[in-house]
């Protein structure tokens, strides 16, 4: 007989995802254009002043092959993982899609708050709000609750 296992409460989720974001510091930006994937490594920041419900990412990209992609084809997916020498099966997915990408540049409303969030002083900043959350940790089945939890938007 097969254990079921439940989904997590939102506020839980919620909490559990915040702690994920702030504990890593790199993310990896998946774009595509013509069927050709990028797949590039990132310094990643969050907000850490902002609300509960403020998942928002924030990366510093350089002109080149990923933005071109972003204003083709704005669809873009994100991971993020926890290393495996660690002992622990944990990984994040974030999806994310037209209007909720912002590339911003100096001059832009937004651009200048955006800045201070990251470290560095940049030209470009893309703001992603994800559409959808998924995180991934095999520890959740200890507390009964699927090793996949959703949280969408």
């Amino acid at each position: 007989m097969s254990q079921k296992f439940k989904e997590m409460p939102e506020k839980e989720i919620k909490k559990h995802i915040k702690q994920f974001l702030k504990e890593r510091k790199v993310l990896v930006l998946c774009t595509c254009n013509d069927n050709v994937p990028r797949a590039t490594p990132m310094d990643f920041y969050i907000d850490k002043k902002a609300g509960p419900d403020d998942f928002n990412i924030y990366v510093g990209p350089a002109p080149g092959r990923k933005v071109n992609n972003l204003k083709a084809n704005p669809n873009v997916s994100i991971g993020i993982y926890t290393p495996m020498d660690t002992g622990r099966v944990q990984g994040m997915q974030i999806t994310a899609s037209g209007k909720n990408l912002v590339l911003l540049e100096e001059g832009d409303e937004g651009f200048e708050r955006a800045q201070k969030i990251v470290r560095g002083k940049r030209k470009l900043l893309l703001k992603v709000i994800p559409e959808k959350i998924e995180l991934l940790d095999y520890d959740f089945v200890k507390q009964g609750y699927s090793r996949l939890q959703v949280l969408e938007f």
